[in-house]
């Protein structure tokens, strides 16, 4: 994908960032806690430019990742997977409604599937890739 453009909702966050394809929903309590429903989001494809830094602010929301948002107006902008062994680089996911543009994004893969309330299901389940809790551990060595 090209390069695209985001920012939070009162502008003074923004940033540029190429995007893998494709958008993911978390469904995890931790992500559901914090978008109020689950996260949807799409990988960056190595650095994110920022600009107004200084208006982001983090949340150590395990010891292996944080969470980026904006300070002034709240804005969820990222989930971000911190250096590792399997992330040397680290690795930003950013949030799917920060992203200025998504006319390209393609819904197709879901995580933490064993997660999700009853009360909410998305259309077209056989045509996503779809991993429980268990599939993300032995994936990532968790």
């Amino acid at each position: 994908m090209s390069k695209v453009k985001g920012s939070c909702l009162c502008g003074k966050v923004h940033y540029t960032a190429t995007l893998k394809t494709g958008v993911g929903a978390c469904h995890c309590g931790m992500c559901r806690k914090w978008a109020g429903g689950p996260l949807m989001s799409v990988h960056a494809d190595g650095v994110v430019d920022f600009d107004g830094q200084e208006n982001v602010q983090t949340f150590a929301s395990s010891e292996w990742a944080e969470r980026g948002f904006c300070n002034c107006c709240g804005s969820n902008l990222f989930y971000r997977i911190l250096p590792s062994e399997h992330f040397p680089q680290g690795e930003y996911i950013l949030t799917a409604g920060s992203i200025d543009s998504t006319h390209e994004l393609v819904f197709d893969h879901e995580v933490f599937v064993d997660h999700k309330p009853d009360w909410y299901d998305f259309n077209g389940n056989e045509q996503r890739h779809r991993m429980t809790e268990a599939d993300i551990l032995a994936a990532f060595g968790g």
